[in-house]
């Protein structure tokens, strides 16, 4: 028949379905809490049958960890085109307190906050998840190494933690404080990275200081040493094992 739709595919009314349960068990997470989550109610959210539910996703589990991985990609790619015009890697990561809570301040990300902590008494979720989170958190370390240039030294690890988990305890504070100016705290996360940042004139910043002591005294110095841009520290480095 002329004009008539052409029949979607097996593939595209999976695809369709997925994405519709995404959407719901983000909204059930974000608004009931992991343990009221139910497969039950994101199916009756999303509009889908049970049996299409489990088909999709046999267990709650499996349908949490899809949760987190669809959020985690969908994050990666907005966090690669928003600081893509970004050239400098000094302003990337000064831009990256706003940016990180742009992103983790929304429902999906609360959503996933709520299955990490839910995995804490869901033995099952957090068998299966930690290979998750390794995975995930490998690859955002690869992403990131490119900050260590900025501080001199290997902290990128350490400053994308602090910006993320930081971050995730603001999203919890609007989630109970509901109006509360959260976006003054991820400034002064801003400006607190800015003040460990070497000057424009070519300054060393902390880090790369205390790494270089650290690796002086690890050869023996017992005393104090003079780091490259004139202080001294007998501190070790906190990147150090």
């Amino acid at each position: 028949m002329a004009g008539a739709k052409p029949r979607r595919t097996q593939a595209e009314r999976s695809d369709e379905t997925r994405a519709r349960v995404l959407e719901a068990a983000i909204g059930c997470l974000h608004r009931h809490g992991y343990a009221a989550a139910t497969a039950l109610l994101v199916a009756r959210e999303a509009g889908v049958s049970r049996g299409a539910m489990l088909h999709q996703f046999p267990t709650k589990v499996d349908l949490m960890l899809y949760v987190v991985r669809a959020v985690y990609d969908r994050e990666v790619a907005e966090y690669v085109t928003r600081l893509r015009p970004v050239r400098d890697l000094r302003e990337q990561v000064l831009a990256l307190p706003e940016l990180v809570w742009d992103v983790l301040s929304r429902p999906s990300g609360v959503a996933v906050l709520e299955i990490l902590q839910g995995s804490r008494s869901d033995p099952q979720l957090a068998e299966r998840l930690l290979p998750l989170q390794d995975a995930i958190e490998i690859e955002a370390l690869a992403w990131t190494a490119r900050y260590d240039a900025v501080f001199g030294a290997p902290v990128a690890q350490d400053l994308i933690r602090i910006i993320v988990w930081s971050i995730r305890g603001l999203s919890v504070a609007q989630t109970l404080e509901g109006d509360a100016d959260l976006r003054k705290s991820v400034r002064l996360l801003r400006e607190m990275i800015a003040a460990s940042l070497p000057t424009v004139q070519g300054g060393e910043t902390p880090f790369a200081a205390r790494s270089a002591t650290s690796s002086l005294a690890r050869q023996g110095s017992a005393t104090p040493t003079k780091a490259p841009s004139g202080r001294t520290s007998s501190r070790r480095s906190p990147t150090a094992s």
